[in-house]
């Protein structure tokens, strides 16, 4: 008797916690503050808005992702420095940012509120799978880890689309994408484990150059670097137009990518080192100019 009673109370039990799933999964968190452009991406592109975020207008130009949603949100400082004072007042129930950008001020910062600082920077390792990583991470500091795998598959869908699409004008296009360095003619490039670099790769795109891993997957690279790159290459430059030290440089027109009609400017800023919504709108640019 005692044993069925036990049983009957211990099967009441499961399905009072079955019509109550609220108990069992935590509720995704309504005042966010989020301190670097990677995890502020993430967290629009997951549908939440973050109270507060660390340079607001450098990530409206630079990421221009989902920008209307942080309308109400407040500057809370720069990336490398947040204001802890600005953070407290908002009174948050959740921090997301960077373990590379923030891990010396985790204490401090999880002295406020619960603090996840996700893995968006791979040293020299894989620099794509820090992307998945990253959703991932963030998505289950939000408890909205369902969202984060439908985000990240939603992405593979777009990456193979593009792939199908435009497989057959670029197999084996020899590209270079590279980002122009201000007030000097140098270049930064994109090295093969960056993630621009893997998911080109992926589409059928070949680099231009051999170069190795690279930490955080790029490094920089003057005009006699791209003097190596032959005239059947094409570099891929993130800028709306041509800096004025590559045009005033003698060496630039008479680089073989540069005389060959090779030279391929983006139209609109795009961020190089974000999530997926980045990456994506990235891809798109690049690819639609050779396909």
């Amino acid at each position: 008797m005692v044993i069925e009673i036990q049983r009957r109370s211990f099967i009441a039990g499961v399905a009072a916690l079955a019509a109550t799933p609220d108990l069992l999964v935590a509720a995704p968190a309504k005042r966010v503050v989020t301190l670097e452009w990677t995890s502020t991406e993430i967290a629009l592109s997951l549908g939440i808005s973050p109270v507060g975020c660390a340079e607001p207008s450098g990530y409206r130009t630079w990421v221009n992702i989902e920008n209307n949603k942080l309308d109400g949100a407040v500057d809370v400082g720069r990336r490398q420095q947040p204001s802890l004072e600005a953070i407290r007042k908002l009174e948050p129930d959740l921090i997301l940012s960077s373990r590379f950008r923030h891990a010396s001020l985790a204490s401090a910062l999880g002295d406020i509120a619960p603090t996840h600082l996700i893995d968006d920077q791979d040293g020299d390792a894989d620099m794509l799978a820090a992307v998945y990583r990253s959703v991932g991470q963030a998505g289950t500091a939000l408890s909205l880890k369902n969202e984060a795998d439908v985000l990240l598959g939603q992405f593979d869908r777009a990456v193979e689309m593009l792939k199908a699409k435009s497989s057959q004008k670029i197999a084996g296009r020899k590209l270079l994408v590279a980002q122009p360095l201000p007030g000097v003619p140098r270049l930064r490039v994109f090295a093969p484990n960056a993630a621009i670099s893997m998911l080109l790769n992926k589409i059928g795109f070949t680099a231009a150059l051999d170069m190795s891993p690279q930490p955080f997957g790029f490094t920089t690279i003057d005009l006699e670097g791209l003097a190596t790159l032959d005239g059947d290459s094409a570099l891929f430059m993130l800028a709306e137009q041509l800096p004025q030290e590559l045009a005033d440089a003698a060496l630039w027109p008479i680089l073989p990518v540069v005389a060959q009609g090779n030279v391929h400017l983006a139209a609109n800023p795009r961020w190089p080192f974000g999530s997926t919504a980045s990456l994506q709108k990235l891809l798109e640019d690049i690819v639609g100019t050779f396909a």
